[in-house]
């Protein structure tokens, strides 16, 4: 997960809603993205015990080995943080599978899907299906400089990666035949992700119930909510928390009751 000073608080309430909801306990490792103070960081660590904390230079080392051989990775993950999900996730998760995680996305029931694939073993990719399709650049532009057909609607806010899959010469091409003339910049991390599972090809978009929201409420039967839009932190607190709060404190309240 990726956080800043503005996001680390939601951040440890998505930590938390995942493993309440899962009822496991899970190697979470949080990335800095060059914001967040040490007394920040004091709390993420009592908050989350055993979580790995990495600092922004620790992974500006990590990273100049990681893309020494991929320019324009290395040039562009400099450019703008959110480069940091997808360069420095795949760095630093010490297994061949690993989730990202979005600090918003609230898990609200069980996310049977994600125990299935993490308990399988399957080398496949998942994620959140979005509601339209946002890449760097249009579909038709990636797939004939690249020759490989896109997934739909990628999302990246919820990500159920196998390493193998992710290629750094593919990265770098996408690189360097859009980074002077995309359309969407800030949608770079979200198209590297998609190109690299789609050009993998094993999994898929996870069920609408992992649910992308722009509304006020989340959709009814949902897993987990992606909060999206102009407000969506204040949706995260408003509508997000105490729900969380709720459903986490009523299993104990009616324990008790009995």
């Amino acid at each position: 997960m990726l956080v800043s000073s503005r996001t680390w608080h939601a951040g440890v309430l998505a930590a938390v809603s995942f493993e309440f909801f899962t009822g496991r306990r899970w190697q979470f490792i949080i990335h800095d993205d060059g914001s967040v103070d040490e007394r920040a960081r004091g709390q993420i660590e009592r908050l989350l015990p055993g979580v790995r904390f990495v600092a922004r230079a620790e992974a500006e080392r990590r990273a100049a080995e990681f893309l020494s051989a991929h320019p324009k990775c290395l040039a562009n993950r400099s450019r703008h943080n959110l480069f940091l999900k997808f360069f420095d996730a795949v760095a630093f998760a010490p297994h061949e599978r690993f989730i990202v995680l979005d600090s918003d996305v609230l898990f609200f029931d069980r996310p049977q899907e994600i125990l299935d694939w993490a308990d399988s073993g399957r080398g496949e990719c998942w994620f959140n299906e979005d509601t339209k399709e946002t890449y760097c650049i249009s579909r038709d532009q990636i797939e004939a400089a690249l020759g490989i057909p896109l997934w739909s609607r990628v999302n990246s806010g919820l990500c159920l990666m196998h390493k193998p899959a992710v290629s750094l010469d593919l990265s770098e091409r996408l690189l360097a035949s859009f980074e002077g003339n995309a359309w969407h910049p800030q949608f770079f991390e979200q198209t590297l992700f998609a190109l690299n599972a789609s050009a993998f090809n094993q999994g898929g978009m996870l069920p609408r119930k992992y649910d992308i929201n722009w509304g006020y409420l989340r959709c009814k039967g949902s897993v987990c909510r992606h909060y999206v839009g102009a407000f969506k932190h204040d949706l995260l607190y408003i509508e997000g928390a105490p729900t969380l709060l709720m459903k986490m404190a009523w299993p104990a309240l009616r324990a008790r009751l009995n």
